[in-house]
């Protein structure tokens, strides 16, 4: 979309709001009654699984990790090999960033329809419904998606040290996958092999406390269009929801753990043996919440397709190929809505009429 195209309307940094003692919130927040985060279809018992990294060269540690992407396409991560240092100091920098006057960090600005610098992504018309949700996004690798401009100079050590985070991310997002292509039965270097100079790309959430939680998203629900996401977040609340069997189930945050899921390019891979999942983000009236989200996904040149493994007389093809470039511009140039971008690959198995872009595994 050019920008010029793009009316986003009046939007609030809702900072801002918190901080002017609103007691109500902007018309353009309030969520219609079956997109409203409360009733019956929260499961606040449940937990997503744990898996101890350190422990995947076991079987039966390997096997949990395959439970967990057939049956949640979520799971927290323990023992992963990231100091509890360098995760507390990207958080405390995030949060100084965040804290921030409002002019230091309109410096960085996101533009109408844009996907990197600080403010609200995915918006893309006057009358969309807005997440009640600040962000600051950043692409990282390969170097050609950087906007320099947009990595913050204040504080001091952000840029540095979102350096070492990254790296230590992306080591860790090329471990888990080797270990997802097991439980698989496929060789441990399959995806890393394929995905090329993979793209990796960070946004930062910050949700002040709302006044009328109920009636609010901090974030849309949605999948990713990464092969995997990692977020750390906060221990202040447990703010981020997962679909599970048709219930929002909270995801309870545990110290230094991190929070893994699945994405589209994943699930178009397996042909939907493992697939994507919605999530969303709520707020609260009395706590802010913060999270660091980190996005890996397949290089954008690459080519996409299920796998031939996984395609069988009983279980057909059921995403087209495409290039994956391709698809992360549709991603990010569409607003969140549970797993409607994933209609972009998928084939209609109701026809027998050929698709335009046949199926043609990798």
């Amino acid at each position: 979309m050019a920008e010029a195209e793009i009316k986003i309307g009046q939007v609030d940094d809702v900072q801002e709001l918190h901080r002017a003692g609103l007691e109500t919130v902007p018309e353009r927040y309030i969520r219609g009654g079956d997109d409203r985060p409360g009733g019956d279809n929260v499961c606040a018992l449940a937990h997503i699984p744990v898996i101890d990294v350190g422990e995947l060269t076991r079987d039966d540690e390997l096997n949990k990790l395959k439970l967990a992407c057939e049956e949640w396409g979520f799971f927290q991560v323990v023992n992963h090999g990231i100091e509890d240092e360098l995760l507390d100091e990207m958080e405390e920098l995030t949060r100084e960033f965040f804290m921030l006057p409002l002019e230091e960090k309109e410096k960085y600005p996101m533009a109408p329809g844009g996907i990197q610098g600080y403010g609200h992504a995915f918006v893309f018309s006057e009358d969309q419904k807005l997440d009640w949700c600040n962000m600051l996004a950043l692409g990282v690798e390969p170097a050609f998606i950087r906007q320099p401009k947009l990595w913050p100079t204040t504080p001091a050590k952000f840029k540095e040290t979102l350096e070492r985070y990254s790296a230590e991310i992306r080591g860790l997002c090329r471990r888990l996958l080797a270990h997802i292509a097991e439980t698989l039965g496929l060789a441990p270097g399959t995806f890393g092999d394929m995905f090329g100079e993979a793209v990796q790309a960070v946004r930062m959430n910050f949700y002040p406390p709302c006044p009328r939680p109920e009636l609010v998203l901090g974030l849309s629900a949605h999948s990713d269009g990464s092969a995997v996401t990692v977020l750390q977040q906060d221990m202040s609340c447990a703010g981020l929801q997962v679909l599970k069997d048709g219930a929002w189930v909270p995801v309870h945050p545990i110290p230094h753990a991190l929070v893994i899921n699945l994405g589209d390019s994943l699930e178009v891979l397996t042909n939907g043996r493992y697939k994507s999942v919605e999530h969303r983000a709520v707020t609260n009236s009395e706590q802010d919440r913060l999270s660091l989200v980190t996005f890996y996904a397949p290089a954008y040149d690459v080519e996409l397709g299920p796998l031939p493994e996984f395609v069988t007389d009983e279980v057909p093809c059921r995403y087209r190929r495409f290039n994956h470039g391709e698809y992360s511009r549709h991603y990010v140039t569409s607003r969140l809505e549970g797993k409607k971008t994933l209609e972009f690959a998928k084939i209609d198995q109701t026809t027998t009429t050929a698709p335009e872009e046949p199926c043609s595994c990798i």
